[in-house]
């Protein structure tokens, strides 16, 4: 049987912290401060409570303010230039090329935006199945209903998850994944069962893994 390979999207297969994510936090705190009738100020630091609570913005939106996800979604990731805002991970084609097996997105962004992002990277051929947070129910990462979800929707017994979110990792390992924690942090859980500083790193440590 061919092994699984899971991968997130943004600051895994992408840099979204330079260029993406500023305007869609951006835009973010515009959606809440109309929908809420706050300011800016208090919009960001609800932006940032409910991210660290939930996973995800949209989830806190939903359950305390009953925000229409579908709206929310189109409103805060319309971006325009998408060529111009994503920076692959160095090597991406590469890695991604390199890996054998069953290769499946899973992510907290909307479909509409991972497609993109994927197509503007070259690399959506490669990918068998993208799950999004439209896929979940609007459950996000790490909540375990999503694990569930997820897992159940493509069989999943055994896979190899690359994530920058160690919380995502840690709700994975108790589902029985192997972790791969992509991050500069000196920290090692015990849930992580591998920690990468770069994503190429894949390349020459997929056989220590095993």
């Amino acid at each position: 049987m061919k092994e699984t390979w899971i991968f997130d999207l943004d600051n895994t297969l992408h840099d979204a912290q330079s260029k993406i994510f500023p305007l869609i936090n951006q835009k973010i705190n515009q959606y809440i401060s109309i929908r809420l009738k706050i300011s800016i100020e208090k919009s960001s630091v609800l932006r940032k409570k409910y991210w660290d609570l939930y996973g995800a913005t949209l989830r806190g939106l939903i359950k305390h303010h009953n925000i229409n996800p579908t709206d929310f979604l189109e409103k805060t990731h319309d971006l325009k230039n998408f060529e111009n805002l994503v920076v692959p991970m160095h090597n991406l084609l590469k890695v991604i090329t390199s890996i054998n097996g069953r290769k499946l997105l899973y992510t907290n962004a909307p479909k509409n935006y991972a497609i993109k992002i994927l197509e503007v990277c070259k690399i959506n051929s490669y990918f068998d199945e993208v799950f999004t947070i439209e896929d979940s129910n609007f459950l996000p990462k790490p909540s375990d209903e999503s694990m569930k979800l997820f897992m159940r929707k493509y069989k999943i017994k055994k896979a190899f998850f690359v994530d920058d979110i160690k919380e995502n990792l840690e709700t994975a390992k108790k589902f029985g994944l192997t972790t791969i924690w992509l991050t500069q942090q000196e920290e090692k859980p015990s849930y992580i069962d591998k920690k990468i500083c770069r994503l190429s790193d894949l390349i020459i440590n997929q056989s220590s893994l095993r």
